[in-house]
């Protein structure tokens, strides 16, 4: 229901023009990237290195 929903949302902002970014990490349960025993995971390492890009480029560190 909480990925139904954040999409849905997602959706609902680019409508009104907002840039967004949102991704679906397939099979990863909510909040995964808080789940120790799913640290070593590629869909944590991507969910890692998009939020990561994500805030350095708003803070201009992204070179």
């Amino acid at each position: 229901m909480l990925c139904d929903e954040g999409e849905a949302h997602a959706n609902k902002l680019r409508e009104a023009g907002v840039p967004v970014t949102a991704i679906r990490f397939q099979g990863m349960v909510h909040d995964f990237v808080m789940v120790d025993l799913l640290r070593d995971t590629q869909a944590n390492q991507a969910a890692l290195e998009v939020s990561t890009a994500f805030i350095r480029k708003l803070l201009g560190t992204d070179s």
